[in-house]
């Protein structure tokens, strides 16, 4: 008895397959192909696109100002610095930075 009933339902779902509600599955045309001549048009777009529309990668999150600094430091440009010798003493030195008293070649004696 138990067999049977196992068989009938078997049967039953082979024949005509059902939703877990109970509803039996409708069966659905398959889509028409687009005609080249046809586009597709998307509400978010509000344009026709064509067939050869080519999506582009988006990031998944935001990247933050600091990985972005840590990638781009690299980057940056450097200051170069630039050497100059001194007018009086003849001493290499940076621009606007003070060398020497200014008397050329006595810096050290101050005789008058």
């Amino acid at each position: 008895m138990a067999a049977a009933s196992w068989l009938r339902r078997a049967a039953a779902a082979a024949v005509a397959p059902r939703l877990p509600s109970g509803f039996p599955l409708l069966p659905t045309p398959p889509p028409a192909p687009l005609a080249e001549s046809q586009s597709l048009v998307l509400p978010g777009l509000g344009a026709a696109v064509s067939d050869s529309m080519e999506l582009m990668a988006v990031p998944k999150k935001k990247v933050s100002k600091y990985k972005k600094g840590l990638r781009n430091g690299p980057k940056a440009l450097k200051p170069v610095p630039v050497i100059v010798r001194c007018r009086c003493c003849g001493r290499v030195k940076l621009p606007h930075f003070y060398c020497c008293s200014g008397e050329r070649g006595n810096s050290g004696d101050s005789s008058s």
